[in-house]
């Protein structure tokens, strides 16, 4: 008579774990890149509802927005809009340096 396990443990986690530095790196970079996205989408969706609106509203707006899916940090809302300003989607208002009006 022969005896086997039936309950053999394999160690996967381990063989995973060797190659994480590099595929976390590139995880994070499509991560940043999806959520650059996401944030200018959530930006212009409320602009276009909008027309005139100001920068500190917008902000409250986008955060508000995308809180089910991420918590979008200041700064890259800031960069986003930027963004969106080089492209010409919005611009700022000539009476005031804080508020932005989406462009048709």
């Amino acid at each position: 008579m022969s005896y086997s396990n039936k309950r053999t443990k394999f160690k996967i986690m381990s063989v995973a774990m060797k190659e994480a530095p590099q595929e976390t790196e590139r995880i994070r970079t499509n991560t940043d890149e999806d959520r650059k996205w996401q944030i200018q989408a959530a930006i212009v969706r409320i602009m276009k509802a909008r027309k005139q609106l100001r920068h500190n509203l917008l902000i409250e707006e986008v955060i508000k927005q995308l809180n089910g899916r991420f918590n979008p940090s200041v700064s890259a809302i800031k960069k986003s809009i930027e963004s969106l300003i080089e492209k010409q989607y919005m611009e700022r208002t000539q009476n005031s340096k804080d508020e932005y009006c989406y462009i048709a």
